[in-house]
């Protein structure tokens, strides 16, 4: 219980006992002016009856209070888990709107490295080609200049060879054979 309520109950509690013990002489009949006219009633149960309509009327008072603030809390409580859920649907609806956007910028962004990654690749392509082109050229002009190179280093190896053969006596085995294989081929041709 709240510290106020336990104070209020002490001070029922003390009035009450107050009253059972004063009771004979707060019962005893007098003379009471009520301002339009005089009775005779018991002063004391006169005034506790009043005081004691003036707290009943004070506690429903009360309890219509907090029955109406109930009342308020609840309905706010419900105005507050409406909001509260239209928020979370709110922002469901903005994350799933920022992932669509998300997922549509990263579809462009793939798109255009794609582009580019394919346009590139179709420039290392050319390039490729005409480095290949060039390399190829290169290499019939490097196995031109080796045929020619070869022609004319056997070209100078013959020459070298007849002056060799022309001024070197030729060995008698040798002569002895080129005179047989013209015999032997002279006859078949």
């Amino acid at each position: 219980m709240k510290f106020r309520t336990l104070g209020i109950l002490l001070v029922l509690v003390v009035m009450a006992v107050f009253l059972i013990i004063n009771w004979t002489t707060l019962s005893q009949v007098t003379m009471v002016n009520l301002v339009y006219t005089e009775i005779q009633a018991p002063l004391g149960v006169l005034v506790v009856c009043g005081f004691s309509v003036i707290i009943l009327l004070l506690g429903i008072y009360t309890i219509w209070q907090q029955a109406s603030v109930l009342i308020e809390l609840r309905s706010a409580y419900k105005e507050a888990r409406r909001a509260h859920q239209l928020a979370e649907e709110a922002d469901k609806s903005r994350l799933i709107e920022a992932t669509k956007e998300m997922k549509s910028r990263f579809e462009h962004l793939e798109a255009v490295l794609t582009g580019r990654s394919d346009e590139s690749m179709q420039v290392l392509r050319e390039r490729l080609d005409v480095l290949e082109k060039q390399l190829g050229k290169q290499a019939e002009e490097n196995r031109a200049e080796r045929e020619a190179a070869k022609a004319e280093i056997f070209a100078e190896l013959k020459a070298v060879q007849k002056r060799l053969s022309d001024t070197l006596p030729a060995p008698a085995e040798e002569v002895a054979d080129e005179k047989k294989k013209k015999e032997v081929f002279g006859e078949l041709f």
